[in-house]
């Protein structure tokens, strides 16, 4: 990245050069003869140049500094997509242990994944129970991140309770979340029980998106998940 601002060293010598000469002439130089030279107009034009240049130099580093605020958020929100959507899709699809119907639990919004498991009663076995546990992990710390970083990513707090609120619709990641909760910091835990209350009022299967829109919407305007967020603001 190019930097526009100017050295510190470059400014603090011309700053002390200007100081010197200043001290220089305040000795040799009588005053109303200087007032009256050529050598005072140059002098003040010098003192305009330099107030020009120092404040030029702050508008400048405060551009760079919101240029380089903005990249950071992309690059944040880019890191916070990966993290928090792609990557777990992506653990899903590969933790093969895990029973068929715990994974479509976080796809009730698609028909084929619900018509295809919603009879199926899949033996637990150790493996599947540890796979389940590791998933449920991960999606607890998504919502965690969420908390952390919303301010710093600029995706929205719709984008991720859409996701959240599908993920909330599984039993089986509810019934994890009250074995596992006390592992979770106060604040995660009031999400995430303001995350299954509101989950449990969607249908299932839920074929209609703008019943998680609807749900979002009023979520957005309880008071008290407007509370965990200024809470965590304020940490």
């Amino acid at each position: 990245m190019v930097e526009f601002n100017l050295s510190e060293s470059t400014i603090i010598f011309c700053l002390i050069v200007l100081f010197f000469i200043s001290i220089l002439g305040a000795l040799v130089i009588k005053p109303k003869k200087f007032q009256e030279s050529k050598a005072f107009v140059f002098v003040s034009i010098l003192t305009s140049v330099s107030i020009v240049i120092i404040g030029l130099n702050v508008v400048v580093n405060t551009i760079s500094l919101e240029f380089q605020q903005t990249v950071a958020k992309m690059e944040l929100t880019k890191q916070a997509g990966y993290k928090m959507w792609i990557y777990p899709n992506q653990i899903f699809c590969e933790k093969d242990k895990a029973r068929p119907e715990f994974l479509a639990s976080f796809y009730y919004n698609n028909l084929n994944l619900y018509t295809l498991t919603k009879n199926v009663e899949t033996k637990i076995t150790l493996a599947s129970e540890l796979e389940e546990q590791f998933i449920s992990i991960l999606i607890f710390q998504c919502w965690e991140d969420h908390l952390t970083f919303r301010n710093l990513d600029e995706a929205g707090d719709e984008v991720w309770l859409c996701n959240y609120l599908q993920w909330a619709q599984s039993p089986y990641l509810k019934a994890n979340f009250d074995r596992l909760r006390y592992n979770l910091a106060g604040l995660t835990i009031r999400f995430g029980e303001l995350l299954f209350e509101y989950a449990s009022k969607l249908p299932v299967p839920t074929v209609d998106p703008n019943s998680y829109k609807d749900l979002i919407d009023a979520m957005l305007k309880d008071p008290r998940l407007i509370a965990v967020y200024k809470e965590r603001e304020q940490l």
